[in-house]
């Protein structure tokens, strides 16, 4: 009866303590497009300096415009698969993060698409990274 409890009590706490925080695990993904990815002739759409009712909106046009990185920077990829698979599940990782969120993700105020919000590669994945880093740090606070 004892070992009952013993393997009890370690089923609950690691079950309790091995919930993992996805945000490290999305920005290692961030990390690795970043490192593996150059995309140098191609502009991306990025909401940057976004106010805190718009990040939900800048994080969801930003998973659009990874499908973007599919089409337009996998070209000369040496393993075009496991790239697409990294950018899928980034996007996925993402999208994950913001459906907890009952925020809107299409706001008049939080503008996708403008010549203003042009970024590069470099500069739009930098950007998706700040702009999880606010989430999460929202999402704490709240």
């Amino acid at each position: 009866m004892d070992r009952r409890y013993r393997i009890s009590f370690l089923t609950l706490f690691l079950a309790g303590c091995l919930q993992g925080n996805p945000i490290p695990r999305l920005l290692a993904g961030i990390d690795y497009l970043e490192e593996n990815i150059t995309c140098p002739d191609s502009v991306f759409y990025t909401p940057t300096d976004v106010e805190d009712s718009c990040i939900v909106a800048a994080l969801a046009c930003s998973i659009k415009e990874l499908d973007t990185v599919k089409v337009e920077c996998l070209d000369k990829a040496v393993h075009l698969e496991s790239m697409q698979h990294h950018i899928s599940m980034t996007a996925t990782a993402l999208q994950k993060t913001i459906d907890k969120e009952n925020s809107t993700t299409d706001t008049s105020e939080c503008i996708c698409e403008d010549k203003r919000l042009e970024k590069s590669f470099k500069d739009f994945i930098q950007n998706i990274r700040h702009l999880t880093q606010a989430h999460a740090a929202k999402r704490l606070s709240s």
